[in-house]
């Protein structure tokens, strides 16, 4: 089987979105995602494994750990065709690289249970206990004005007006203004406690997505109340950053802010509005209590604000992992998290 295994490295960006968009992909196995990781310390491969008819598409993301590597496969593998053969052809493929990159472990995170069908336990796969993105998401449909307002919870339809009524404003801003948005996603971190990458990233993501990525902006009074990071991919588009003011959380203007999101989804053409992560339960945690949410409750803190909107819940199938190195494994696993 794996002798009339086939493998090709795609390396036109048109060719590869379209290979992704047709099975199924999203955004992390964009080639523009690939360009935007290769930015921040990543290097990637894009393959197109063949066996017997069956077709299976990796963007495999590469990081360097001295001397050896780890390889992650973000929402991938994509299988296009499934065949008996496949399983062990793309095996073959990934120990291949696996050895020339000398990589300990390789991570496959699959967007749904067809990615699971070509990491088999019996070739050495299993479940991991990463945690790299979220396993859980809503997906919002999306449609005319009406229909946005009536699939959303009462409280969360009555505070998108109450924001509106209280005259905050909304408004699409330049890439060029990342640095306020920054500025506000560095409040919003310390607040809540959860750590951020350099203002460079989203500088960067910015200008690799381009016209597929907008910033917007929720003000009051003039001041900058909320933003939020969204980029488009294929049908949908993908709530990727959020920030607010403290002082002025009680005009609501995240709610007003994901209002304006949610058109500018639409405008583009989406069908779809992904609010990203939710926890992995509908059940909250036993410390949960209003004061404390985003502190105390890791993805709870957001859950019942995302959930107000109305999305439909969406789980992956997790994260795979082939270990190679046991012991390099195990090492890294308490000295290094594997980073965005």
């Amino acid at each position: 089987m794996v002798s009339s295994c086939h493998i090709r490295y795609v390396d036109d960006p048109a060719e590869w979105d379209q290979l992704v968009l047709a099975s199924g992909g999203r955004l992390l196995q964009s080639w523009r995602w690939g360009e935007f990781k290769q930015r921040h310390g990543w290097y990637c491969l894009r393959l197109s494994i063949t066996a017997a008819d069956g077709v299976a598409l990796a963007q495999i993301l590469v990081r360097r750990i001295l001397p050896f590597s780890i390889l992650y496969i973000p929402r991938g593998p994509l299988v296009r065709e499934f065949t008996e053969a496949l399983p062990r052809a793309f095996h073959h493929v990934i120990q291949q690289l696996a050895r020339q990159y000398r990589a300990i472990a390789v991570l496959a995170e699959p967007e749904d249970a067809s990615g699971l069908t070509v990491l088999p336990r019996e070739l050495g796969w299993k479940p991991s206990r990463f945690v790299i993105q979220p396993r859980r998401t809503l997906k919002v449909p999306l449609g005319d004005d009406t229909m946005l307002l009536e699939q959303m919870k009462p409280k969360t339809r009555y505070n998108v007006r109450l924001a509106f009524r209280r005259g905050v404003t909304t408004r699409i801003a330049s890439h060029s203004e990342v640095e306020r948005f920054y500025e506000l996603l560095r409040e919003t971190a310390e607040r809540d406690r959860f750590g951020i990458h350099q203002i460079d990233y989203f500088r960067d993501l910015l200008t690799l997505f381009g016209e597929d990525a907008a910033l917007l902006f929720a003000e009051f009074a003039g001041e900058l109340a909320a933003g939020a990071l969204v980029v488009r991919y294929g049908d949908e588009a993908i709530y990727l950053y959020g920030a607010s003011k403290t002082s002025l959380q009680r005009h609501m203007p995240t709610y007003a802010v994901q209002w304006a999101a949610l058109q500018w989804a639409r405008s583009h053409g989406c069908r779809w509005y992904d609010l990203w992560g939710i926890p992995d339960t509908d059940d909250p945690p036993p410390e949960t209590d209003d004061e404390h949410l985003n502190v105390r409750c890791g993805l709870w803190g957001v859950y019942r604000f995302k959930s107000g909107f109305g999305g439909r819940p969406y789980t992956y199938p997790g994260v795979q992992e082939l270990v190679r190195s046991p012991v390099l494994m195990a090492l890294w696993r308490r000295l290094r998290p594997l980073g965005g």
